[in-house]
């Protein structure tokens, strides 16, 4: 159970990182590149314990397979796609984060609570209210769904590729507050990728 809860959080840590920084550092590691932003791809409306509006930029960022992962032994590969906000100033936040398995094709998927044994295999979401720097994740009890209507992993970083889509869902929080969602994105497909879950990304991302 503790293997579990330190992947997520581990997953949830490096999302954080990616959005909260403004570059990567490209002394440490070549292959490692800030994920392609596009500045006007990602909107959604949020309702129910709390209300608020995401309209602006987002980014997508690939997760190579993993060997020895100590949940699952070996994951295979997945996109991270989630909103970026552009004013950082708020006093209120809102990430919407899913992950999308790499290997997926257009179509109409069910999205899932969280389940670090399958991490890379389903389409899952969760959702962090950022608010005074207090983060509030929302990931439980998960009901919604995401289609596709334009994903091809394979051309993923030649440059004519977006991955886009629509999504709606209600997902709560551990004490049982719940949100619902709807919205749509449209985002370059680079084959950005991010090394690992934990350390190693800490490493390879700046403060800008």
């Amino acid at each position: 159970m503790q293997a579990m809860s330190q992947t997520l959080g581990q997953t949830a840590t490096l999302i954080m990182l990616v959005v909260f920084s403004g570059c990567s550092d490209s002394s440490t590691d070549s292959a490692t590149q800030e994920p392609k932003v596009d500045q006007s791809g990602f909107t959604a409306s949020l309702s129910g314990s709390v209300n608020g509006e995401v309209s602006g930029a987002g980014i997508v960022t690939y997760l190579p397979p993993k060997e020895g992962d100590p949940v699952t032994g070996v994951r295979p590969g997945y996109f991270l796609v989630t909103n970026l906000n552009s004013d950082r100033n708020d006093k209120r936040e809102f990430l919407i984060i899913f992950r999308v398995p790499g290997e997926a094709q257009p179509g109409h998927y069910d999205l899932v609570t969280p389940d670090p044994l399958r991490v890379g295999e389903i389409f899952d979401v969760q959702v962090e209210m950022v608010e005074e720097g207090r983060s509030i994740s929302y990931q439980t009890n998960t009901e919604g769904t995401i289609t596709l209507e334009d994903f091809a992993p394979t051309r993923a970083g030649s440059g004519d590729s977006n991955i886009t889509g629509t999504f709606q869902f209600v997902t709560e929080n551990s004490e049982g507050g719940q949100i619902s969602a709807t919205g749509t994105f449209d985002l370059p497909l680079s084959r950005r990728i991010a090394f690992g879950d934990s350390a190693h990304s800490r490493r390879n991302v700046s403060k800008g």
